[in-house]
C-alpha cells in the first residue's frame, strides 16, 4: 500500500538506519525487482524492501525472465562457517564500549551515502518542453502516465518523474528539474507521503502541489486532468524558467 511509504522508506524500528526501498509499476517491474533486491541485500548488508502496491499482485500482464548479469558481490567473511583452524569470528550489533557504537553508525552513514550516490533509479518521461511535471511512483505512476498522454493530446505541456527507488530518493533529479520546471503535481494512493520528499527535493524553487486518493482509493486519469487544468501555472518570462 502506499500508505505505508513512510514505514518503508523512515524505518520502522530504532536506531540510525535506512532501508532500501523499490517501487515497481508494472508486474514485468516487480520480477525483475527480486533479483536485483537480493543483490542489493548481499552487496550492502542491509534490508531491501520491494514495496509493491497490493494491485499489482491482482494484475495479470506478460512477462520475460532474462538472464541479466548478476553484481559482483563481495565475499561472506562475515559468515559463521563453523570452520576449524581459523581466527574466531563474531557477528554482532551491539557495541558498549565508550565511542564505539558512534563509530559504527558513522560507517553506517559512509555506506548509506554510497548508496544515494550510486543506486537510485528514475524514470523521466516527457519532459522536453513540460511545464507540469507529475511525480507519481508504483500504480500511482500507470495512471500518471496515461495522464500525461492525455494532456499531451489537449495542448498541455506535462511530463513525469517516476521514482523507482524510493529510498534512495531521485533528490538530486527532482531537485535539478526544479531549477527548469514551474511546477510539480505528486499523485499517490494515499493521503500524502511521497509528497513531502518531493518538497524537500523541490527546496521552494517551484510550487508542489498534492492530489491522492486514500483508502484503497485509486486516481483516475480524467482526475489527474482536472486537476491540472485548475493549476495555476506561473507565468513564461519570455523563456522556460532557468533559460
Amino acid at each position: 500500500s502506499q500508505a505505508d511509504y513512510f514505514q518503508a522508506t523512515r524505518g520502522g524500528g530504532h536506531g540510525d538506519y535506512r532501508t532500501i526501498v523499490l517501487g515497481p509499476s508494472t508486474v514485468q517491474e516487480l520480477v525483475d525487482c527480486m533479483p536485483l533486491a537480493f543483490d542489493l541485500a548481499d552487496q550492502y548488508q542491509m534490508t531491501v524492501l520491494v514495496l509493491a502496491d497490493g494491485i499489482l499482485g491482482q494484475m495479470m500482464e506478460p512477462i520475460v525472465f532474462e538472464k541479466k548479469p548478476r553484481r559482483e558481490l563481495p565475499p561472506k567473511d562475515w559468515a559463521l562457517t563453523g570452520a576449524r583452524g581459523r581466527e574466531q569470528n563474531i557477528v554482532r550489533s551491539l557495541w558498549l564500549a565508550e565511542g564505539k557504537l558512534e563509530d559504527q553508525n558513522r560507517k553506517l552513514e559512509a555506506k548509506y551515502e554510497q548508496i544515494r550516490k550510486n543506486e537510485v533509479l528514475c524514470e523521466e518521461y516527457r519532459l522536453e518542453d513540460a511545464e507540469v511535471v507529475i511525480v507519481a511512483y508504483g500504480v500511482a505512476a500507470r495512471i500518471a502516465r496515461s495522464a500525461v498522454n492525455r494532456a499531451r493530446e489537449e495542448a498541455m505541456p506535462v511530463g513525469l518523474i517516476r521514482p523507482i527507488t524510493l529510498w534512495p530518493f531521485p533528490t538530486e533529479q527532482i531537485s535539478r528539474a526544479a531549477d527548469e520546471f514551474r511546477l510539480f503535481l505528486t499523485v499517490e494512493m494515499s493521503s500524502g507521503q511521497m509528497v513531502e520528499d518531493v518538497r524537500l527535493a523541490v527546496a521552494g524553487k517551484a510550487p508542489v502541489l498534492f492530489h491522492g486518493r486514500p483508502g484503497g482509493g485509486v486516481p483516475t486519469v480524467d482526475e489527474i486532468l482536472d486537476k491540472i487544468k485548475q493549476l495555476s501555472i506561473p507565468e513564461r518570462s519570455g523563456q522556460r524558467k532557468g533559460n
